[in-house]
C-alpha cells in the first residue's frame, strides 16, 4: 500500500484522516451497532443464529449483543465513534505493529476524526463510548480466533474499560489523558492480525448507513470466494437482515425497498456490478451480489505483498547454508509411495526434485500436502519459491484454504453418517422382512380354524375407520390393495402375540 494512503498528517490543527484502515474481520461480519435511531430507545439485544459448520460437526452458532439499560443501545452515531477509535488503531498498527493496552485519546481529536465540532459533541462522544463499553456481547461458536485457531464461546465486550481524564485509575492516580483498554479477545483478534482493509474515505462518503454496512460484509465475502468460478456472493434475506441488522419485512416489494436503495448506491459507486433478487420459498427471497470494479480493486491492494526473498535461497536447503544434500545417494527404498507422491507434487508446482525431497524428509507431511492444495489460495506469482518459504517456515495456511477444508470434512463427515444410517436402515429391514416372512410361514403352517381365529383378532384390532372401510369393500366383492396390506400387518401382529403368550408352543424358536 502506497504510503500516501497510510499517514496521518496533521496541519493547522487539521487531521488529515487514514484512506485505509485495519478492521476486526469478525466485527465488519457480525452486527454489533444498530444502523439507525428510530426504536433506538426501546432496543435492548440483537441476535444473529445461524447453522454452520465448525470442524466436523454441523452446529448452531449464536451471536448475541446486549445494551446495558442505563447506556442504552449502540447506534449510528456509536458507530462512527468506534470508527474513529480504529482510525487510531490502524496508526499505531502501522507504526509498532502490535497493540498494547491503555491507548490515549482526546474526545477533541475523535471529533476531528469524525468531521464535527467540538462543544456537546465530546459529551456525546463520551457517552459513545461508555455505551460501546456497557455492551456485552455474547459468541457461541461464532468469533473466529485467528491467534488460537478456533471458534470462540465465551461473553466480552469491545471495551474493557474507558478511563477520562481527571478520573482515577487502580493505582489511585489521577490521569491527565483519556484511556481506553481494549478487551483481551478483541485486543488479541488484532494482534493476530484478523483484519481487513477497508477504505475509510470510501466508508464515510457512503450516504445510506445500509450501503456502508452492506459493503463491511460483501467486502469480506467477495475475498472468501475470489478464486471461485461463480465469483459471487448470495444472502437469503432474512439471514441479511440479521447481519445487518434490519427489521424483516413479510412483503417483497417493502423488503426491496428497504435495501434497494442501498443496493443501487453501491452500484452507483461501483463497488458492485449487479445485483439480482429471486424467490426462496413462500417467506424468504435470495439476493445475489456481484464485484464491480472498486471491489476487485480493492481485492487486489489488499492482497498480501510477496515478502522479499532469494529464490535461490528456498529452492535448495538453505537450512544446511546452501548444501545440497546428496539424496541421490540414498536408496530409493527408504521413500515410501506416500513420499514419492508427496515429491511429484512438489515437482509439479516447479520445485527442484532435490528440494522437494529434502522437504518431505525434513517437515511434516500433513503440512506439505495442506500447502499443496493451499497454494491455489494465494496470489504467488512463483508458487514454487513460496511454497518451499511458507513450509520451511510454518506460515499459516490462508484462511479461505482452511474454511473450505473446514466444510470438505464436515461433507466427508455426514457423508460417513449417511452411509452407516444407509446401511442401518437396510439392516432393519432385512430384519423386518425376514421376521414377516416366518410369520407368514407360521400362520399357513397353522390348521384352517387357528387361521380363521388370527383372521377374526386382525379383523377386530382394525380402528374404526379401517372396519367401516373393510365392510364397505366387502359389500363391493373386492378389497383394496392397502387394506389387504394392513390386514396381513395386523395377522403378524395377532401371530407374534400368539407365539409371545405360548398359544402356539411348537414354532415358539421359529422367530
Amino acid at each position: 500500500m502506497k504510503k500516501s494512503e497510510e499517514v496521518t498528517i496533521k496541519k493547522n490543527n487539521k487531521i488529515d484522516l487514514l484512506k485505509i484502515i485495519k478492521s476486526e474481520v469478525n466485527l465488519l461480519e457480525l452486527p454489533f451497532f444498530e444502523l439507525f435511531t428510530k426504536g433506538l430507545r426501546k432496543k435492548t439485544e440483537i441476535e444473529y443464529r445461524a447453522i454452520k459448520n465448525r470442524g466436523n460437526q454441523i452446529k448452531e452458532i449464536l451471536w448475541s449483543v446486549s445494551a446495558n439499560s442505563k447506556y442504552g443501545y449502540p447506534g449510528p452515531f456509536d458507530r462512527e465513534v468506534h470508527k474513529a477509535i480504529e482510525q487510531i488503531i490502524s496508526e499505531i498498527l502501522r507504526e509498532k505493529g502490535k497493540i498494547k493496552n491503555p491507548i490515549p485519546f482526546s474526545l477533541y481529536n475523535l471529533c476531528k476524526r469524525m468531521g464535527i465540532k467540538g462543544g456537546g459533541n465530546y459529551q456525546e462522544t463520551k457517552k459513545a463510548l461508555e455505551r460501546i463499553q456497557a455492551t456485552v456481547i455474547k459468541s457461541e461458536n461464532a468469533f473466529y480466533h485467528k491467534g488460537k485457531k478456533k471458534w470462540i464461546s465465551s461473553v466480552f465486550c469491545l471495551y474493557d474499560s474507558v478511563i477520562f481524564r481527571g478520573e482515577q485509575l487502580e493505582d489511585g492516580s489521577i490521569t491527565e489523558i483519556n484511556l481506553l483498554f481494549l478487551s483481551d479477545i478483541y485486543l488479541q483478534s488484532l494482534n493476530s492480525h484478523n483484519i481487513k482493509s477497508i477504505n475509510y474515505t470510501y466508508w464515510r462518503s457512503l450516504k445510506s448507513k445500509i450501503a456502508s454496512r452492506l459493503y463491511e460484509i460483501l467486502g469480506i465475502k467477495f475475498y472468501g470466494v475470489r478464486n471461485k468460478k461463480d465469483f459471487s456472493i448470495c444472502y437469503k434475506y432474512t439471514t441479511l437482515c440479521q447481519l445487518l441488522p434490519v427489521i424483516s419485512y413479510r412483503y417483497f416489494s417493502d423488503a426491496k425497498r428497504q435495501l434497494n436503495s442501498g443496493n443501487d448506491e453501491l452500484i452507483d459507486t461501483g463497488f458492485i456490478s449487479k445485483y439480482k433478487w429471486s424467490k426462496n420459498g413462500n417467506n424468504d427471497w435470495l439476493i445475489r451480489y456481484w464485484p464491480g470494479e472498486r471491489a476487485k480493486k480493492e481485492m487486489k491492494n489488499g492482497q498480501k505483498k510477496q515478502l522479499e526473498f532469494k529464490e535461490d535461497d528456498y529452492l535448495i536447503d538453505s537450512d544446511n547454508n546452501g548444501a545440497d544434500i546428496n539424496i541421490k545417494k540414498q536408496p530409493e527404498s527408504e521413500e515410501s509411495e506416500h513420499d514419492i507422491e508427496l515429491i511429484n507434487q512438489l515437482v509439479d508446482l516447479n520445485v527442484s526434485k532435490i528440494t522437494a525431497k529434502n522437504l518431505v524428509k525434513k517437515y511434516n507431511n500433513e503440512s506439505i500436502k495442506d500447502w499443496v492444495r493451499a497454494i491455489d489460495f494465494t496470489n504467488a506469482e512463483n508458487k514454487a519459491a513460496y511454497i518451499v518459504k511458507a513450509i520451511k517456515e510454518g506460515w499459516q495456511l490462508p484462511e479461505e484454504y482452511l474454511r473450505e477444508k473446514e466444510n470438505n470434512t464436515a461433507e466427508e463427515e455426514q457423508q460417513k453418517i449417511n452411509s452407516l444410517q444407509k446401511k442401518e436402515q437396510e439392516k432393519k429391514q432385512k430384519i423386518l422382512q425376514e421376521e414377516k416372512q416366518k410369520l407368514d410361514q407360521i400362520y399357513h403352517s397353522l390348521d384352517p380354524d387357528k387361521q380363521k381365529e388370527i383372521d377374526r383378532e386382525a379383523e377386530n384390532s382394525l380402528d374404526d375407520f379401517w372396519k367401516s372401510q373393510l365392510n364397505k369393500e366387502r359389500s363391493k366383492g373386492k378389497i383394496s390393495k392397502i387394506l389387504k396390506a394392513t390386514l396381513e400387518e395386523k395377522k403378524r401382529e395377532a401371530i407374534k402375540e400368539w407365539v409371545e403368550s405360548r398359544k402356539i408352543y411348537d414354532i415358539k424358536n421359529k422367530i
